[in-house]
């Protein structure tokens, strides 16, 4: 009898990403990781314009504020208890006492990502939770509730039906402002445990299956990469998760990243990782000998991945 105790399941490939791609992430602090080693790796990146998102409707808005180069203003911030000013739209590094310094890099940030995204070849959205929050004043989805009391806020999943509409309409906006881009949608394999088991299980799978429908509605130019279930399927074990039981370890990340290269990255785009790596291991090695000079090859090696990369 054979008993397997881990499954590799195959992925489609789509090599969409080449090694000349400007890449826009957005979503959940996944994304992070994955635009982290794109940058690390000689790729043109801005990742999470807004701050970390979690949930499909804010980070929908977030794209449609990028595409119409919003300008936010002092209505749109709100003051905390903690008397910080915040927007309900953003991650909380987008906060603090200075209420002109927050709507300035704000901003900023929005007005860079727009011109990012008009040039982009790839965006790429990581969902991160179905369930979200909505502030019962404003009668608004948040992004984030940045410590705001309980009692202002209603927690629901968000239906099915809302997140495909809310994504497709974003998507056919992002076709009709950059008509070259492509866009990889995936899921977060970070684990929601404050929501409870089942109900991060919910959540994920109404995740899934809402992006099933917008992929199968715009196979020309959007596409799902399986990270969610790569670490739960392919690694099952929690020795891939940190301590907590739900942020997958580096060497977890580093794991997906290598099959996101697989199935997205063209002949170049991989090879541009590898001798990214390699430049990053000498740059990084210690000198062993006595002299303080760095060792010649690091130069030359710099040189031609320069003259290789940079056209």
């Amino acid at each position: 009898m054979s008993i397997s105790f881990s499954l590799k399941f195959p992925i489609k490939p789509f090599k969409i990403i080449n090694s000349d791609s400007k890449i826009l992430l957005s979503g959940s602090c996944f994304t992070e990781h994955i635009g982290n080693f794109l940058q690390s790796s000689g790729f043109s990146t801005t990742i999470n314009p807004f701050g970390i998102l979690y949930n499909p409707v804010s980070i929908a808005n977030s794209l449609n504020f990028i595409i119409d180069n919003k300008v936010f203003c002092e209505e749109d911030l709100h003051l905390t208890h903690e008397k910080k000013y915040i927007s309900f739209d953003h991650h909380g590094r987008f906060s603090g006492i200075e209420k002109n310094d927050i709507l300035d890099n704000i901003n900023n940030e929005i007005n860079k990502s727009h011109l990012f995204l008009k040039n982009a070849d790839c965006l790429i959205i990581t969902l991160g939770s179905a369930w979200a929050y909505s502030h019962l004043a404003l009668n608004k989805i948040v992004a984030n509730c940045h410590k705001v009391p309980n009692k202002e806020f209603s927690k629901s999943l968000l239906p099915l039906d809302l997140i495909t509409e809310k994504l497709n309409t974003v998507v056919e906006k992002i076709k009709n402002f950059n008509d070259k881009i492509s866009i990889i949608f995936t899921v977060s394999p970070v684990k929601h445990l404050a929501d409870g088991i089942v109900e991060n299980q919910q959540s994920k799978a109404t995740l899934i299956l809402s992006i099933k429908n917008i992929v199968e509605n715009n196979q020309d130019y959007c596409y799902y990469f399986p990270s969610y279930e790569i670490v739960t399927d392919e690694l099952r074990d929690y020795r891939f998760y940190e301590n907590d039981h739900a942020h997958p370890t580096p060497l977890a990340t580093a794991y997906v990243w290598e099959r996101f290269v697989n199935a997205c990255f063209d002949n170049d785009a991989a090879e541009k990782v590898k001798d990214s790596a390699i430049i990053e291991k000498y740059l990084n090695h210690k000198q062993i000998t006595s002299s303080d000079l760095p060792n010649p090859d690091i130069f030359k090696k710099i040189e031609a991945y320069i003259k290789k990369y940079n056209k």
